[in-house]
C-alpha cells in the first residue's frame, strides 16, 4: 500500500494537513494529528497495514489489539479519498 503520487502532507499547529500538489484536482481537506502523520510517513514507504500496526504498537507501548481497528479505520478513510495505490 502506498500513498498516490501528487498528495503530501504539511504542517500547520499540532495538526497536519493533506495536500495535493501540481494539478491534482483535490477539493476536499483532510486533517491528521500526530498518530495519523506516522501512519501517513509509513504508507508513504509502502508499508502494509500489519507492518504499520505492529511499528505503532512498539512506538506508543501498546498491545496491536489495541490500536489495530483504528490504523484499519484510517486507511479506510485514505481509501475512501482515493489517497492509495
Amino acid at each position: 500500500m502506498k500513498i498516490k503520487e501528487g498528495y503530501r502532507l504539511r504542517k500547520v499547529g499540532s495538526n497536519s494537513i493533506v495536500v495535493a500538489m501540481g494539478g491534482i484536482n483535490f477539493t476536499g481537506l483532510i486533517t491528521v494529528n500526530e498518530t495519523g502523520t506516522y501512519i501517513w510517513n509509513m504508507l508513504e514507504k509502502g508499508a502494509e497495514a500489519d507492518e504499520i500496526i505492529s511499528a505503532l504498537a512498539a512506538e506508543c507501548s501498546v498491545s496491536e489489539e489495541e490500536i489495530s481497528d483504528d490504523v484499519n479505520e484510517f486507511i479506510e478513510k485514505l481509501k475512501g479519498a482515493d489517497l492509495l495505490e
